[in-house]
């Protein structure tokens, strides 16, 4: 047994009713390597997030962020790293992970579970991706989502003209669309290598030009725009087929906040359009994290919890009966 294998079972109680055999859908996932971030830790939003103080003369040292009760700790290979996310999604009854990354990566985490791994893939990053890529990984059966995207880190709009080819090609394939919008890192103006990630490109507003543009294109706001909440009820309200995902946030960001957000859409009357996503990375011990968030939630009621863990995902993704009562089945 791996060394982290036990950070798999991070707040696993709270997580019960998971184990019952009730099924969920991951709709924010990745699949990548362990980098330089091999055994580093991060903050669980229940154990408390630092969000540091940097004297403008001083360098910023992402140590910080991982001074917390309880961090969960990366592991230290990239076979690890696969082996215990996959081990931690099984646990909790995940039955579909959205999971992106390279497409090589994405197909070897899919053929160490095929019945799991959704094959997604990024656009945005520093290395573009052709319309043309895109067609042939769809052609192939490897491109079910498209997503993350990454515009916000590129300091770029997503209504931008460059972009647009993108929209039109989700659209005519009906191929849904996750986009960041949200917080990146605590820290993020200081955080190494993200220079060009902006703060003031969280505003969903910049959405209303594609989806007047795309009214048949699928699309889901990765965080929902946290933290601008407000403008994202807006958002929804007048965009019925705008969904919103709670990955990161369910898991990273301090419990009080994240709880303020998902009551007040939940109120709003968006409990029918709000995805579970846990945006694991290198860590798989945010898995469990992200499911007992949802279990804790004190003003959910259980059909709500459903919902959000796998009705909403179910209809987004346009699943049919057959793939839902498959979901429901209890595993081999």
């Amino acid at each position: 047994m791996h060394k982290l294998l036990p950070l798999l079972f991070f707040a696993a109680s709270p997580a019960a009713a998971q184990q019952a055999g009730a099924p969920v859908i991951d709709m924010h996932a990745h699949a990548y390597t362990v980098d330089f971030v091999a055994g580093a830790s991060i903050c669980p939003g229940s154990s408390g997030v630092p969000i540091p103080t940097v004297d403008p003369r001083d360098a910023f040292d992402p140590v910080e962020l991982s001074r917390c009760a309880a961090p969960i700790a990366a592991p230290a290979t990239d076979a690890a790293l696969m082996d215990e996310s996959i081990a931690a999604m099984r646990r909790f009854n995940i039955r579909r992970a959205v999971t992106s990354g390279d497409p090589d990566s994405v197909a070897k985490w899919r053929a160490a579970a095929p019945d799991l791994i959704v094959p997604a893939l990024g656009f945005g990053a520093s290395e573009p991706v052709s319309v043309e890529t895109l067609t042939a990984l769809a052609d192939e059966g490897r491109l079910a989502v498209l997503g993350e995207s990454f515009t916000q880190y590129r300091g770029i709009r997503a209504d931008d003209p460059q972009w647009e080819a993108y929209w039109a090609f989700a659209e005519a394939r009906d191929i849904p669309v996750g986009l960041h919008l949200g917080e990146g890192p605590p820290a993020t103006a200081r955080f190494p290598g993200y220079e060009s990630y902006r703060a003031s490109l969280t505003s969903p507003f910049q959405l209303e030009a594609v989806l007047h543009a795309h009214p048949k294109l699928r699309l889901y706001v990765m965080h929902y725009a946290s933290p601008l909440v407000d403008e994202m009820i807006a958002m929804m309200y007048a965009h019925p087929n705008l969904y919103v995902d709670i990955s990161a946030n369910v898991g990273m960001a301090p419990r009080a906040q994240f709880y303020d957000h998902l009551k007040r859409m939940v109120d709003a009357g968006f409990g029918k359009r709000i995805m579970w996503g846990s945006d694991q990375m290198q860590w798989p011990g945010i898995i469990g994290e992200s499911v007992a968030s949802i279990e804790e939630a004190p003003f959910l009621t259980a059909e709500q919890r459903r919902d959000i863990f796998y009705n909403n995902a179910a209809r987004f993704l346009r699943l049919s009966p057959e793939e839902i009562a498959r979901d429901h089945a209890p595993r081999e």
